[in-house]
């Protein structure tokens, strides 16, 4: 696993895969009773931070074929490698930004494009305005995405209803390391917005350095002094909402995303070969890493010092992630790590 961010070149091919914005919104979810209607879900008084999560799947609810898996990219943190790794992969279709190049963005209904043979919708699902577009063309009720990809979290509800939910997972990265990931990204990186000469001490003062941009995301508090509500809150978001990966544990988290979705290798078996190799591939390379090596600040200097309090929240919310990656284990975990942790569990007693 590697780095976030990045882009697919390429010019776009239409596939005549068409739906139109007034087509299929009668639909009823595969495999359930034509007069099936999901109940809408009830937010407790003081819960209102679940308001624009409301059509997203809980992670313990039974998967039904109408819900869309949904990543919540989070920048420097293997995005753009497990994109590679559904799209190339496994050949799945992906509503990111891919799909909307060469004039796609102003097409008046959805369709797929293929660009440098993967498959994209003519969405932008990466911005805002390109949300609230994949939202009103009907996107979720379309079919056409096998996953979507976002950073705007909150936004990205729009996307869902009652009858065509989200199903979320992500991928967490040690904060100290995504940070400096991001300093390096910014000031030397193809994309650099900063001035090269910037010391990472006076980016992690507050000239580029994202404040707990987890914890902000997961639940919309964009501005102000975050508090420690805010971060039992994101934890709540997160054990609700999410499957929890991590980018140094790729090759679990892949096994564990598949099992979640129902995604399956090709039958055929040249073809599982490549896909296998494929994956192996990407999970040891990466995609869009940082070229350049660099070392992270040790501890007790002041860059170290800095970015901790600048990812205090994110730190913490880091840590908990672990606690539920390993209670995910039960239902989602490879055979080999249920009996690892269950030695574990064993050994400590519990």
């Amino acid at each position: 696993f590697a780095d976030a961010g990045g882009d697919d070149g390429g010019a776009g091919e239409k596939v005549q895969r068409d739906f139109d914005e007034d087509g299929g919104r009668d639909a009823k979810p595969d495999g359930e009773p034509e007069d099936f209607i999901p109940e809408e879900p009830i937010i407790p008084e003081g819960k209102e931070f679940l308001v624009p999560l409301k059509y997203f799947s809980d992670v313990k609810s039974m998967r039904r074929s109408s819900d869309l898996p949904f990543f919540f990219h989070i920048p420097r943190s293997g995005g753009q490698t497990v994109k590679d790794i559904v799209g190339q992969c496994l050949g799945k279709t992906l509503a990111s930004e891919v799909g909307v190049r060469d004039g796609h963005g102003n097409d008046p209904t959805l369709s797929v494009v293929e660009v440098k043979n993967n498959k994209y919708v003519n969405v932008d699902t990466t911005s805002v305005d390109g949300l609230q577009r994949a939202a009103s063309l009907g996107l979720a009720e379309s079919k056409l995405a096998d996953m979507v990809t976002s950073s705007y979290l909150k936004e990205s509800g729009m996307l869902f209803d009652l009858t065509h939910q989200g199903r979320a997972f992500l991928i967490m990265r040690n904060p100290v390391e995504r940070a400096v990931s991001m300093f390096h990204h910014r000031t030397k990186g193809e994309a650099a917005d900063l001035d090269p000469s910037l010391t990472i001490e006076d980016f992690a003062q507050g000239n580029g350095i994202e404040n707990n941009w987890m914890t902000r995301f997961l639940v919309n508090a964009m501005e102000g002094e975050l508090t420690k509500v805010h971060l039992e809150q994101a934890k709540e978001v997160l054990e609700k909402k999410f499957l929890v990966g991590y980018l140094d544990d790729g090759e679990e988290t892949m096994a564990r995303v598949m099992k979640y979705f129902g995604w399956e290798y090709s039958e055929d078996e040249t073809e599982k070969m490549r896909q296998e190799d494929c994956v192996e591939d990407l999970l040891k390379e990466g995609t869009n890493v940082n070229v350049d090596g660099y070392d992270v600040p040790k501890k007790g200097t002041q860059a170290y010092a800095l970015i901790m309090w600048q990812t205090q929240f994110d730190i913490k919310l880091y840590d908990y992630g672990k606690e539920l990656f390993d209670q995910q284990t039960k239902h989602w975990g490879t055979k080999e790590r249920k009996k690892e942790l269950k030695k574990k569990k064993q050994k400590g007693g519990k």
